[in-house]
């Protein structure tokens, strides 16, 4: 019902664009989610044109006529109507794929948008302040420290580092796949080996398919094949992934305190939760694709309020 919901939107936004926009975005390779942004972009985008350019006309020979300095003119204009730096940047987002879309048929010599450094560098002069991107990433915990602690133990006391390597192997695995794929720490708990498949490199996470990287990848196997203890739990069927030196299916609340005791360790200024991780493993997500789709279906969500959290939405 709702796939049928998003597409009627699309449909509709798509009788507002031209027929050039049309195609290209009917035929993007990307969620309707993200087809959805990127019309509502382009419909801005050709309303200012025809608003401050005076074009009457939108087709190939209009966008052919477009300069670098009018995406910045456009760009610049969005940002004095107060929109935060992540609504101005997914409109590049939007127009430099539409651009290079135009570049790749030849309808266009080359692409005007700006690249991302030059539009941070516009925001800050136009409004004195750095970019919204800029200043959440200032306040995510600085990763190097517990990540050091969770590899070698840096930090721990005695008695500490002796658990420690004796679990390292199948920490670093959490960790590698929380921040991966954003997996809750109920999932992760549940997970058992038949859950992970080496040849495609990706984990079924309640009913879902979940890809990991390729260091993600590496980490787990290395656990599995070097350092998980053999299960206690005689059920072939459910042959728990994450186990304690008894053999026993980590607990949520054992995972929580091992997080907790590395966050400690490593002087976060903020506690590294399981949710946390989760919070930056979706921001950095986003933040390199854009797709709200994507990101719905990596953290097994089906609201869009469930995401807000992760997405900077500014103003209009």
């Amino acid at each position: 019902m709702k796939e049928n919901t998003e597409t009627h939107k699309l449909m509709d936004l798509c009788e507002k664009l031209p027929e050039v926009n049309q195609t290209y975005i009917l035929n993007l390779s990307k969620s309707t989610a993200t087809k959805i942004i990127y019309a509502y972009e382009l419909i801005r985008f050709n309303d200012y044109l025809r608003e401050k350019k005076g074009k009457t006309i939108i087709n190939y020979q209009t966008y052919s006529e477009i300069t670098y300095d009018d995406i910045q003119e456009y760009f610049r204009a969005n940002i004095n109507k107060g929109n935060e730096y992540g609504t101005v940047q997914r409109a590049r987002t939007a127009l430099n794929g539409w651009f290079n879309t135009l570049n790749d048929i030849h309808a266009v010599s080359g692409n005007p948008v700006c690249s991302g450094k030059t539009l941070e560098r516009l925001f800050w002069e136009t409004t004195g302040k750095e970019p919204g991107d800029k200043e959440k990433k200032e306040t995510v915990p600085d990763m190097t420290g517990f990540l050091d602690v969770v590899a070698n133990g840096t930090g721990l006391s005695a008695f500490q580092k002796k658990h420690h390597e004796k679990h390292r192997l199948r920490d670093m695995a959490i960790v590698a796949l929380i921040l991966d794929t954003g997996i809750k720490v109920s999932e992760l708990n549940a997970l058992n080996t038949e859950d992970y498949d080496r040849n495609f490199s990706q984990l079924y996470v309640q009913k879902r398919e979940v890809k990991i990287n390729t260091g993600t990848k590496e980490k787990l196997d290395q656990y599995i094949d070097q350092g998980r203890t053999a299960p206690a739990e005689t059920d072939s069927r459910q042959s728990p992934l994450f186990v304690t030196s008894a053999g026993k299916r980590l607990a949520v609340r054992s995972i929580q305190s091992i997080l907790k005791k590395y966050s400690a360790a490593g002087n976060s200024p903020q506690v590294l939760s399981a949710e946390k991780l989760r919070e930056i493993s979706a921001e950095r997500y986003y933040q390199e694709t854009g797709d709200v789709q994507g990101l719905k279906e990596r953290l097994g969500v089906k609201s869009m309020t469930a995401i807000e959290k992760y997405i900077s939405q500014g103003g209009n």
